[in-house]
């Protein structure tokens, strides 16, 4: 009988664990999508409310001159883009997302597609490889880096 209880007690144990676990992956994932969906909505305050807002962060967009240095750089930009061209859809796929032992930390990549309005006329993008860093500030998830890039076909250097 001690032997079933102590086997039900550790089974209990470790089913929590796990399903606290999905639960604090669930909440970051919650705040990606959050920012993909800002960028949808074309809403900046939604899209501020994802991102760290440091000083110190540095984050890339895909083109060669997409380097933000700070908050205040990477606002500017994303307002810019916002008014420029409307966002249809974004597309996620090849998701992961990886927790540090302690649960304050989170790294994450995947792939997304754009589609979205330029001028009237609707343009897709696909295949942007995305990926960031989060950490968990006052209980709530933060971005706090991330790289946007577009592979080319073929090596750039063969090996």
């Amino acid at each position: 009988m001690k032997k079933l209880f102590f086997t039900l007690l550790i089974s209990s144990f470790f089913l929590t664990v796990q399903a606290n676990l999905k639960s604090v992956v669930n909440e970051a994932d919650f705040v990606i999508s959050k920012m993909w969906e800002s960028f949808v909505q074309g809403d900046h305050k939604m899209f501020a409310e994802t991102m760290a807002q440091d000083t110190d962060m540095v984050t890339f967009g895909t083109d060669a001159s997409e380097r933000w240095d700070g908050w205040d750089d990477l606002q500017k930009s994303v307002k810019n883009q916002f008014d420029a061209f409307d966002i249809l859809n974004v597309k996620r796929m090849n998701k992961k997302l990886n927790l540090s032992d302690s649960g304050k930390a989170a790294w994450f990549s995947e792939i997304v597609d754009w589609e979205f309005l330029v001028e009237g006329k609707k343009q897709i993008i696909k295949g942007v490889r995305f990926t960031g860093v989060m950490e968990k500030r006052e209980n709530e998830w933060k971005i706090v880096q991330f790289h946007s890039s577009i592979g080319v076909s073929g090596q750039v250097i063969a090996y």
